[in-house]
């Protein structure tokens, strides 16, 4: 009995060092991101460029779905230190797309909601952690929610820049981020319970770390589109 019960410490240590793993990745990449994000509001010239032409902020995005389908493709066969990179300069490349928010809004503004952000995610990260149902068979509706509203957002975006439609689509946006991150955040706790001497460990914290990132950016800025109404 007392063996068994080292295994299981030891396990549940494991777990909790993977968790801690993937938060700290997730946070490098939120610095790294604001870092930038704040460098190039200083080249007032590049930033007026990129919010008026079309061109440079879909050429970004583009190479930010490259990236993270390689990172989330391949992420069992690249090494960790790859997949870090990989995610490191995604996170900077994020910085750049997202720094037009200065032109928007007010510092004061941006900084109040990143740390409402960051307490809605903390606290629905922690409800994911501590929550002892399997939330794995509601990814396949999330996922699918979240393609819905992908659609329903851009078809808003083309047709009704400014209308209602658009305006709720914030809240739903919202609801499924917050969803999203307690199901990411529960999963990390089932992946950890089964990734003590996996081959693919660094890789999987990066990946974890993606997800947990894209969560907290998406959400992010609807809070921020909400609190200029």
């Amino acid at each position: 009995m007392a063996q068994a019960a080292a295994v299981g410490t030891v396990s549940e240590a494991r777990v909790n060092s993977f968790i801690a793993q993937v938060f700290l990745v997730m946070s490098i990449g939120l610095l790294i991101t604001a870092l930038v994000a704040t460098t190039v509001t200083t080249r007032i010239e590049f930033l007026i460029r990129m919010a008026t032409s079309p061109w440079i902020p879909f050429g970004l995005f583009i190479i930010q779905i490259i990236v993270v389908v390689a990172i989330s493709g391949a992420v069992m066969r690249m090494s960790a230190g790859l997949a870090l990179l990989l995610f490191i300069f995604y996170s900077a490349l994020t910085g750049v797309t997202i720094s037009t928010i200065f032109l928007v809004y007010t510092q004061e503004q941006i900084a109040t909601v990143f740390w409402i952000t960051a307490g809605t995610f903390l606290l629905t990260s922690i409800i994911g952690l501590v929550l002892k149902r399997d939330l794995s068979s509601s990814g396949s509706l999330l996922m699918m929610l979240l393609i819905g509203w992908v659609i329903a957002w851009t078809i808003s975006i083309i047709f009704f820049p400014s209308g209602t439609f658009n305006w709720m689509l914030n809240f739903i946006g919202i609801a499924l981020f917050v969803g999203l991150t307690a199901y990411s955040t529960n999963m990390l706790k089932q992946m950890g319970q089964q990734l003590d001497a996996h081959p693919a460990r660094g890789g999987l914290i990066v990946l974890g770390a993606l997800n947990l990132y894209l969560n907290f950016i998406n959400l992010f800025l609807l809070l921020l589109r909400v609190s200029s109404r």
